[in-house]
């Protein structure tokens, strides 16, 4: 079952920065990304900053805005297996821990398929780090959206996450389009699981907590 903060569907509201908007439904959401614009959702875990993860120029735009370094690879989130799998190849081991923990707070890093058409300013590797939300409005928003987006905390790297709709409209409001207000998000972040060799590796201990000598059995 989803968990997390609905989001606040209450139309376009005030236009403050070249059509910054503070609130919007779903469709205002999914047609700002379709235009190649940044935008913040609440997630089940913090706040986070997104975009269509198929466009070369909102994804370089979202490394900018960030400030993060390209040798740090944006996330991807996925509302189905299905579309996971189009886009990475994942050892038996890291399918158990998906269909225990997904939807949910893990991050699995996967190689990615030859085929996959994300573009490669999401990552420079032939890796790429892949989660399902627990979050029902979210996974919706991403099912409508193509399936799939390309999304990273909401702060600038390096510090914190900012955790309220009003800072990071005082951070953001000139970069992104539209800020869904899902309440106070003090989230932590999401485990991430190298699942790249024979064996499962730890990069970071989050939300869901996994044992060092997992396997995924």
């Amino acid at each position: 079952m989803c968990t997390g903060n609905d989001f606040i569907e209450t139309g376009e509201g005030s236009a403050s920065h070249g059509g910054f908007v503070k609130n919007a439904n779903v469709s205002g959401a999914v047609g700002a990304i379709k235009k190649g614009e940044l935008i913040i959702v609440p997630t089940d875990t913090v706040y986070g900053i997104g975009c269509d993860p198929h466009n070369d120029e909102a994804v370089k735009r979202l490394f900018a805005v960030k400030k993060r370094p390209k040798n740090k690879s944006i996330p991807l989130l996925v509302d189905s297996f299905y579309v996971a799998e189009s886009i990475g190849l994942f050892p038996k081991y890291c399918k158990v821990l998906l269909h225990k923990h997904w939807p949910g707070a893990l991050t699995v890093i996967v190689r990615k398929k030859e085929s996959c058409l994300i573009s490669k300013y999401v990552s420079e590797k032939d890796t790429i780090a892949l989660r399902m939300p627990n979050q029902k409005d979210l996974l919706h928003l991403i099912k409508e959206a193509g399936g799939v987006l390309a999304v990273t905390s909401a702060n600038i790297s390096g510090e914190r996450p900012i955790s309220n709709a009003d800072g990071l409209q005082k951070a953001f409001s000139r970069d992104v389009s539209i800020i869904i207000d899902g309440g106070i998000q003090n989230g932590t972040p999401s485990t991430i699981i190298n699942c790249v060799g024979d064996n499962p590796s730890i990069v970071r201990q989050g939300s869901v907590y996994i044992e060092s000598s997992t396997s995924g059995d």
